[in-house]
């Protein structure tokens, strides 16, 4: 189920609808653990899905920004490094959050 929001930003759930509410990052350099995750929204920005994370065995858990796109048929999630792509994309969060969805 896909729902509009004002704007820009429209809620999506392709990954939990994929892979359930909660999965296993695995870090393809090897440099940390593979750790599981939750998904807490999904959401389209200006035409692009991202995902928003939570790091499940965290007590105060941090939530995580990943742009979310295809590759080999199927979703992949990859670090949003841009300052000016991460204010836009938590703008667009706020928004959704205090429009309720």
């Amino acid at each position: 189920m896909e729902t509009q929001s004002e704007g820009m930003v429209r809620k999506l759930n392709t990954l939990e609808n994929e892979w359930g509410q909660e999965l296993i990052l695995v870090d393809e350099e090897g440099v940390n653990q593979d750790s599981r995750y939750r998904i807490l929204r999904e959401l389209e920005v200006d035409g692009r899905h991202y995902a928003v994370l939570s790091a499940s065995e965290e007590r105060d858990p941090d939530a995580f920004i990943f742009r979310v796109s295809q590759k080999d048929g199927g979703p992949r999630l990859e670090h949003v490094d841009d300052e000016d792509e991460w204010d836009h994309v938590t703008d667009a969060l706020d928004e959704m959050l205090y429009l309720g969805d």
